[in-house]
């Protein structure tokens, strides 16, 4: 589907499948607190403020294990070769290069 002034939108649910398999696989590599805060949030949608009451945390605990949390799961991402972790897309040139095999 196009919408006016946007690129075409494409809603892959078979790569959405993968993403988010991707993602359990790799939230328990991390610090459990980071885990628990990146779960919440970005995969059950819960705000960081329901978050730091529920844990008992300050939101600037909240905001900094969600960003230490995101950076370590973009990182791992770029480790499994799926997504640049420089630039943040699947397919980048850094990775055809970093990886001759491919």
């Amino acid at each position: 589907m196009k919408l006016p002034g946007k690129p075409d939108l494409v809603h892959d649910d078979e790569l959405e499948a993968l993403i988010c398999d991707c993602v359990d696989l790799l939230l328990p590599t991390l610090p459990p607190e980071q885990a628990m805060v990146v779960h919440a949030i970005d995969v059950e949608g819960a705000s960081a403020q329901l978050v730091a009451e529920k844990l008992e945390l300050s939101m600037r605990d909240v905001t900094a294990c969600l960003a230490a949390g995101r950076q370590s799961l973009k990182k791992r991402f770029g480790e499994m070769q799926m997504i640049c972790s420089q630039h943040g897309f699947a397919g980048c040139d850094c990775l055809l290069r970093s990886n001759p095999d491919s």
